[in-house]
């Protein structure tokens, strides 16, 4: 009987163990998103600090810059936490299109700026989220291809290289051959005179 109370309670703590452990990965993957979507609203409550100040000077250069840091944290956000990209998107947004009468006095007829800012609000979150991932996607094809170019170039190079060594290896063997049949005809040459010479002299002539 205690044998099998024994093995009852293995089973169980075998089971409690597996659970844990599926679990863990659960809860470290919702305490990740929580601490991204933290990071997301700090970045947003700063980003949008930093444009009202902004706004309040006359420096469109610098707003501009303000602008290009906000998609770039965007794009950072995006490469790991989508989610978390919406809402720092979304917060940037809101305030974008509560102050476009200020941006547009602001900015005036700076195309550049114009474009960012239209970059930035003129789709929903989503979109600017899903246009981040679908560049992403691009850059990423892209560098594959660059690799395999690289690679069969690589190749390409090396089987140019190994059929000039035949070649230069082949001309270097035919030259060889030339200069001994024409050494062997000088040194036939030669025989034929010296033995032209001693009949001369066995004859006395």
């Amino acid at each position: 009987m205690k044998k099998i109370l024994f093995a009852v309670a293995a089973i169980a703590f075998t089971f409690a163990s597996c659970g844990n452990k599926a679990q863990a990965p659960v809860e470290a993957a919702v305490d990740s998103t929580e601490v991204a979507l933290e990071e997301a609203n700090a970045a947003a409550d700063e980003a949008v600090a930093n444009l009202t100040e902004l706004l309040g000077g006359q420096d469109v250069s610098k707003f501009q810059e303000a602008l290009e840091a906000i998609k770039a944290k965007a794009a950072e956000l995006v490469a790991k936490y989508p989610d978390a990209a919406k809402e720092y998107i979304t917060k940037v947004q809101n305030f974008l299109k509560e102050n476009a009468d200020k941006v547009k006095a602001f900015v005036g007829d700076n195309a550049a700026v114009n474009a960012a800012v239209s970059a930035l609000t003129a789709v929903s979150a989503e979109e600017v989220v899903s246009n981040f991932m679908s560049s992403v996607g691009d850059a990423a094809s892209n560098a594959v291809e660059g690799a395999k170019d690289a690679v069969e170039g690589a190749v390409d190079n090396a089987k140019d290289a190994a059929n000039k060594a035949v070649e230069d290896a082949k001309a270097a063997t035919v030259d060889k051959a030339n200069e001994a049949v024409k050494d062997a005809k000088e040194k036939a040459g030669a025989a034929v005179d010296d033995a032209a010479a001693a009949t001369k002299k066995a004859l006395g002539l």
